[in-house]
C-alpha cells in the first residue's frame, strides 16, 4: 500500500505554538508591545528568538486587529491584482510563543507603564502593567488635512479602505455605463488621487491599470473618457527617490494617459469636485487621499504639544523622560544615528523593532545598550503597467526589470510561506485572465441598532462599565445618581431628542448614573468605537459633547477642591454681589464706558424700566466699539448681548458652578423668578464664600 507523506501535519508542526499557558489576570509582564504592525511584530519575533518559549509568560502583544497587514500591497488590492485576504496574516500564527490580545488602547500611564484597554464592543478591560513598555501604535490619518476630505474623500490606510476603494471604482464604472448625460459620465470616470509619494503614485497607477483593462467589457463606455489625475504639491514625484527616478515615473504615467499636476495643492473637496488652491476645479465623483499622516491619538495625549504629537526618543529608542518605555515606528520620532530622523517606512520599522528588542534583552542582562543606526538598503516603487523604479545600494533602475525586482523584494518580505504562494498565484492569473469585476454589495439586511425599553426597565446601573452612547427616539428616560448610603444626589428626566452616555465614554470611566425607562422608550445605540470615530472626526460635535458630558457629574464640575456640603447647598443669593451697578437699556455707549470705568468690573447688566434683565455689555464689546470708531452716542442696546445666561437667586451654589462649567462662563447675572436683576455671581464670589466657610469651620 502506498503511503503519501502528510505534508499538512509537517507544516502545522512548524507553526506549533507554545503549549497552553494560563496566567492570572493580574500577571505582570516583562514586556508589553502595543501595536501589531511592522515595528511591533519585528520586536516580538526578535524577543521570541532571544527568549524562546519563555516569552509565553514574559511578552504580550496587544493589537487592535488580530492580523498583520502588509501595507505595501494595498494599492494592488485596489487594482485587483491581489486578493485582499492574501495581504494579511494572523498574528497568532506569525508569533509561535508570544501571548497576543486583541484590544484597543485608550490610555497609557508611562510612569507606571500601565495600559488601559477596551474591547471591540467598547467594554472596559482590565488594565495591564509591564516592566518594559514598547509603543509601536503607528500613525493615524489626518482627515482634516483638506477641508471636505473626511466627508467626500477616500483614504488608503487600512485593508477596509482598500476594499472600499476597489468596490467604489467598479461601482463608478457601472454607474457611468448607464449614464446618458455626457458631463456626468465624464465626472464619474474621472478619478483624482492627492499625493505624489509612494502610496499616491502606486495607487494612481493601479487605478489606471484597472480602468484601462476593464473598460472594454463596458460596451457603452468610450475608453478615452476614463481619466486619472494625480495632484502633488511638490515639484517632482516620489521625492523619497532620486530625481531621475521621479522623472521616469512622471514620463511613464503621462505616456499612459494620466494627468499629473505638480506644484498644485488641494484646497477643498466636495461631493462633485476637488478645488485647488490656485482656483482650479476638477469635476470628479472620486477623490483618493494619500496624504495627511497624524500621530496616534493615544500618543498625542502623551506628548501634549511637543514635537507635533510624535513621541521623541533617545539614541537607544527609549522614550525621552520615561523609564523602560520604548517607542518605535510611525508613532515616534526616532533618530537615525546620523543626525536625522528615521523615515516612516516598513524597512525602517523592521530595523527599529529588531533593535528595540535587542536593547530590551540587554537591559534585562548586562544593561549595555547600543545606539540605533538606520541602514538604508534601498527604495522601490511600482508605477503600473509592469513598470517600476528602484534605488538599491546606490544602483538606480527603472522600467520592467525594476518592476520585477520590486515585486520580488516585496514577496520576500511578505511573512508566511502560504501567503507568498497565494500572491504568486494571483500575479500569475493576472497575466492570463482579466481582472475581477465583481461588485460585492457587502451591506447586510438593514437593521438599525436600536434598543426598546418598557416602563421600569433598567438600561444600566450606576458604576456599570461604559459601552454605548444613546439617543432617545421616543419615550422618557430617568437618570439618577445616588451616594453610597442611598441618598439621591441628582435626578433628571430626558425626553425624545436628548442624548446621554457621552460623559463616561469620554472619561473612560464607569457609569455615574442609573438609567431607567419611565415610559415605553426607543433608543438609538452607538458603540464605543463608532462614538470615538465620530467624536474625533467632527470638531463641532466634539465641542458640544464635551459640554454636555458634564451634566451629570457635579463633583467633576467642582474640580478637586473640597467644597463644604453646606456651601454647595446654599442659595446663590447668599453669596452673590449685591447691589450691583446696572444701566438702563435706553442708555448710550458713552454711559456704559463711564459706568464700567467707575465700577472697575468687566460686565455691565442692562435692565428695562421694570428692573428686569434686558442684556449684558462686556469690556470686550466696548473695546470693539472703540476699534471700529463708532459713535459713542449710539444706544448701548445695539452692542449688548441679548441672550444672557442668568441664574436664579434661589438656585444652589452647586447648580451655579455646574452652569459655569457647562457654559464656560466666569460670571452671570442673578435674577428673581420674574426676571428682575438682584445681583451678580462670579468665580471671585465663589472663592470668597469658600474662604469664609473654611475660616468659620476652623474657628468652630
Amino acid at each position: 500500500m502506498l503511503h503519501l507523506p502528510n505534508y499538512r501535519d509537517r507544516i502545522s508542526r512548524i507553526h506549533m505554538p507554545t503549549p497552553i499557558t494560563r496566567l492570572s489576570p493580574s500577571h505582570r509582564w516583562d514586556v508589553v508591545i502595543l501595536g501589531g504592525g511592522f515595528a511591533g511584530l519585528a520586536c516580538a519575533k526578535r524577543l521570541e528568538r532571544a527568549w524562546g518559549q519563555e516569552v509565553a509568560r514574559r511578552v504580550l502583544l496587544i493589537s487592535s486587529e488580530n492580523y498583520f497587514l502588509y501595507q505595501p500591497f494595498l494599492p494592488e488590492v485596489v487594482g485587483g491584482s491581489i486578493e485582499p485576504r492574501h495581504v494579511i496574516n494572523p498574528i497568532r500564527v506569525l508569533l509561535r510563543h508570544c501571548q497576543v490580545q486583541r484590544a484597543e488602547v485608550t490610555r497609557i500611564d508611562p510612569e507606571q507603564r500601565r495600559v488601559e484597554l477596551v474591547s471591540e464592543s467598547g467594554a472596559i478591560l482590565r488594565s495591564i502593567q509591564a516592566e518594559h513598555l514598547v509603543l509601536a501604535l503607528g500613525s493615524s490619518t489626518n482627515m482634516q488635512a483638506v477641508p471636505g476630505m473626511m466627508e467626500h474623500g477616500h483614504f488608503i490606510k487600512t485593508l477596509a479602505d482598500a476594499l472600499e476603494l476597489r468596490q467604489l471604482l467598479i461601482r463608478r464604472l457601472e454607474e457611468a455605463s448607464s449614464e446618458s448625460d455626457a458631463a456626468e459620465r465624464r465626472a464619474l470616470l474621472h478619478f483624482v488621487v492627492v499625493g505624489g509619494g509612494y502610496s499616491g503614485v502606486e495607487t494612481a497607477g493601479e487605478i489606471l491599470d484597472l480602468g484601462q483593462s476593464v473598460t472594454k467589457f463596458y460596451r457603452s463606455l468610450d475608453p478615452s473618457e476614463l481619466r486619472v489625475t494625480l495632484v502633488h504639491s511638490g515639484t517632482r514625484l516620489l521625492p523619497e527617490l532620486d530625481e531621475p527616478l521621479g522623472r521616469f515615473a512622471l514620463r511613464s504615467l503621462e505616456h499612459r494617459g494620466m494627468t499629473v499636476l505638480l506644484g498644485k495643492r488641494a484646497a477643498s473637496v466636495g461631493s462633485e469636485y476637488l478645488r485647488l488652491v490656485d482656483g482650479g476645479r476638477l469635476d470628479t465623483r472620486t477623490v483618493v487621499c494619500t496624504i495627511g499622516n497624524a500621530p496616534h491619538p493615544v500618543i498625542r495625549a502623551l506628548v501634549a504639544d511637543r514635537h507635533k504629537g510624535w513621541l521623541p526618543t533617545d539614541e537607544f529608542l527609549r522614550a525621552k523622560g520615561f523609564t523602560n518605555v520604548w517607542a518605535i515606528g510611525d508613532c515616534a520620532e526616532n533618530p537615525d544615528g546620523c543626525g536625522g530622523r528615521t523615515p516612516p517606512t516598513a524597512q525602517a520599522a523592521n530595523q527599529l523593532g529588531v533593535h528595540a528588542a535587542r536593547n530590551i534583552v540587554r537591559s534585562c542582562g548586562d544593561g549595555k545598550l547600543r545606539v540605533f543606526r538606520f541602514t538604508m538598503l534601498g527604495q522601490v516603487a511600482t508605477v503600473g503597467h509592469h513598470k517600476g523604479v528602484c534605488s538599491i545600494l546606490g544602483l538606480r533602475l527603472s522600467g520592467f526589470f525594476a518592476w520585477w525586482l520590486t515585486r520580488t523584494i516585496h514577496l520576500m518580505k511578505l511573512p508566511g510561506m502560504d501567503r507568498k504562494l497565494r500572491v504568486v498565484i494571483d500575479w500569475t492569473l493576472e497575466l492570463f485572465f482579466p481582472r475581477d469585476l465583481n461588485y460585492l454589495d457587502l451591506g447586510r439586511t438593514h437593521r438599525m441598532v436600536q434598543r426598546h425599553l418598557e416602563p421600569g426597565d433598567v438600561l444600566f446601573y450606576q458604576d456599570d462599565p461604559s459601552n454605548n452612547f444613546y439617543l432617545i427616539e421616543q419615550g422618557l428616560i430617568e437618570l439618577t445618581r445616588k451616594s453610597p448610603d442611598g441618598e439621591i444626589l441628582f435626578q433628571e428626566q430626558l425626553e425624545a431628542g436628548s442624548h446621554f452616555g457621552e460623559g463616561s465614554l469620554l472619561r473612560q470611566s464607569a457609569r455615574t448614573t442609573t438609567a431607567v425607562a419611565k415610559t415605553a422608550a426607543t433608543l438609538l445605540v452607538f458603540g464605543a468605537r463608532d462614538f470615538r470615530s465620530v467624536f474625533e472626526g467632527f470638531g463641532l460635535f466634539r465641542q458640544v459633547l464635551r459640554e454636555t458630558s458634564l451634566r451629570f457629574r457635579p463633583e467633576e464640575e467642582l474640580g478637586t477642591a473640597n467644597w463644604p456640603a453646606e456651601l454647595l447647598a446654599a442659595p446663590v443669593n447668599t453669596i452673590m454681589t449685591s447691589p450691583v451697578a446696572s444701566l438702563p437699556e435706553s442708555g448710550t455707549i458713552a454711559d456704559a464706558l463711564q459706568l464700567l470705568a467707575e465700577t472697575q468690573r468687566g460686565t455691565l447688566p442692562l435692565v428695562d424700566p421694570t428692573g428686569r434683565l434686558a442684556g449684558l455689555v462686556t469690556k470686550t464689546d466696548l473695546y470693539r466699539v472703540i476699534a471700529e470708531g463708532r459713535d459713542f452716542q449710539e444706544g448701548v442696546v445695539r452692542i449688548a448681548s441679548q441672550q444672557v445666561v442668568s441664574i436664579r437667586g434661589d438656585e444652589t451654589v452647586r447648580d451655579a458652578m455646574g452652569l459655569f462649567r457647562r457654559k464656560r462662563i466666569k460670571h452671570a447675572p442673578v435674577v428673581e423668578a420674574d426676571g428682575k436683576l438682584v445681583g451678580m455671581l462670579s468665580y471671585t464670589d465663589l472663592a470668597c464664600a469658600k474662604m469664609r466657610s473654611s475660616v468659620s469651620a476652623r474657628e468652630s
